[in-house]
């Protein structure tokens, strides 16, 4: 087996690993105004996370409406099962200190 077969095989054994729940990853949660919230931007540490969130709330400032941004723990089997469930309603999805306050300007 040649060297560029073997790294192709071990490419593509990687990325059908099902995700962890062991592994801890920080991911941007947008709450919106009608109560759902999603998840985005998975970084591998709180402060990548955080410059995810600066960015996504520089892109989002000029809106009529905002997401309240804040920077979550979660495991990547949560992230990999919020990635298929768009506006998420329950109450005990990860939640932590808020980024940016204002959700909806008047």
């Amino acid at each position: 087996m040649s060297v560029m077969l073997r790294l192709a095989h071990r490419a593509i054994l990687r990325r059908r690993r099902p995700p962890s729940s062991a592994v801890t990853v920080y991911a941007v949660r947008m709450d919106w105004a009608d109560r759902t919230h999603q998840f985005v931007d998975r970084r591998s540490s709180p402060e990548l996370a955080l410059l995810a969130a600066a960015r996504l709330r520089a892109y989002w400032r000029r809106s009529p409406v905002r997401p309240t941004l804040s920077v979550a723990a979660l495991s990547e089997h949560e992230f990999a099962l919020h990635r298929r469930r768009r506006d998420c309603r329950s109450p005990d999805c990860a939640v932590a200190a808020s980024v940016e306050s204002r959700s909806v300007v008047a």
